[in-house]
């Protein structure tokens, strides 16, 4: 792509979108193109709205031979959750997997993919000596809510136990096949789950926006995404009958991941990661808690882009300078928070100052982090929680 401020794009996302009210009801109709016997994995603390769940199973023993819950991982899974159920997998010849539910439930998807289908153990998905030849099972995403975009990603963590802490991987066979996003299954979701889940997917767009992995295209998508979730989050707190909210901060979440599955997410990320690693801190809370000290740790080098991003979330930059409207950015994410009531300190959870220096040390060591528009070492990432501390 020539002309303008750049010479070339490079973008790619292959999933089929299915975006619409009762989207799961025909899901059998759809699903049976890629896949003939379901594994629908549900991990158990991000099964919101159950009844839904149902109705997918349904549709999908309908229309092929057969769909099989697992629902046996109860929150972030080990090396040797993901491996019963990648054994549990091929003991019932899934050949397509169904992820209903958030962030875990997707990574933990991704995963048991990959291993499902190729012969090492998930301990062993880090290590290179262990090429993964097979291609996947095909990954069928069906979020309960605003999941920061996980959801259309090909991008999946897998969680030590033993240590706390995560192997972090992207792979482009990843990409789900199919998405289906209802807005109504959200319904369910208590305010201050949807809040936190909604600022997070605001802290994703803004990092996919400052990434050096960026683009005119995942730029576009994201800012997007921005406008959708700013001018919609509030208003579907508050009325919660709110259909076209609704259906638009849904809206915010894919596209959030449709940007970051390209341009990767970056410190923020990686912050919170570990801070979700070594606390019990929840990952999306995290992601909004740091989101302003980090914007304000990047914004004198991307000072151009926090213009658009103070426009994105309705800042009046009239008559000032590139640098007041990028404070402008910073101050437009902290009133919504205050609005919404989001908490803005790592102090108010269960969480020492004596641990930072040790989430500083495993965020640096997170991939994501090189993606940060701004040179850091772990001197500067601790600076950054003691701000947010």
């Amino acid at each position: 792509m020539n002309g303008g401020m750049f010479d070339w794009v490079h973008y790619q996302f292959p999933s089929r979108v299915y975006f619409e009210r009762d989207a799961t009801h025909k899901i059998g109709t759809m699903v049976r193109d890629i896949g003939n016997r379901i594994l629908i994995l549900a991990v158990q603390d991000e099964l919101g709205n159950p009844d839904e769940l149902a109705v997918i199973k349904t549709s999908l023993e309908k229309h092929t031979t057969g769909a099989i819950i697992y629902d046996d991982i109860a929150t972030r899974p080990g090396f040797e959750d993901l491996d019963t159920a990648a054994y549990f997998a091929r003991q019932c010849n899934a050949d397509a997997i169904l992820a209903f539910g958030s962030r875990t439930t997707f990574h933990a998807a991704r995963a048991i993919s990959l291993l499902a289908n190729n012969d090492i153990f998930a301990a062993d998905l880090q290590h290179a000596s262990f090429p993964l030849k097979r291609p996947p099972h095909p990954i069928i995403s069906v979020p309960t809510g605003p999941a920061m975009g996980e959801e259309s990603t090909p991008a999946f963590s897998v969680y030590n136990h033993e240590q706390r802490s995560s192997f972090h991987a992207h792979d482009n066979r990843l990409f789900p096949a199919m998405i289906f996003i209802d807005p109504n299954i959200s319904s369910t979701m208590p305010a201050g789950d949807l809040a936190k889940s909604g600022i997070a997917v605001m802290s994703a767009a803004v990092e996919t926006i400052l990434s050096k992995k960026s683009n005119e295209i995942t730029n576009s998508i994201a800012l997007r995404a921005l406008e959708l979730i700013t001018r919609n989050l509030t208003t579907l707190i508050q009325e919660p009958q709110n259909q076209a909210a609704r259906m638009n901060v849904s809206m915010a979440s894919m596209l959030c991941g449709m940007a970051h599955s390209n341009s990767m997410l970056g410190l923020t990320y990686s912050i919170a990661a570990a801070t979700a690693n070594l606390t019990n801190i929840d990952f999306f809370m995290a992601m909004s808690i740091l989101l302003p000290h980090i914007m304000e740790y990047n914004l004198t080098t991307s000072a151009g882009k926090y213009v658009q991003i103070a426009r994105a979330l309705d800042e009046d930059i009239k008559d000032i300078t590139v640098i007041e409207a990028a404070i402008k950015a910073v101050e437009g994410v902290r009133k919504i928070y205050l609005e919404l009531k989001i908490p803005q300190r790592l102090s108010e959870f269960e969480i020492s100052k004596a641990d930072l220096p040790d989430i500083a040390e495993q965020a640096l060591h997170i991939p994501f982090t090189k993606n940060t528009p701004r040179e850091l070492d772990r001197n500067e990432i601790e600076t950054i929680l003691i701000a947010a501390y």
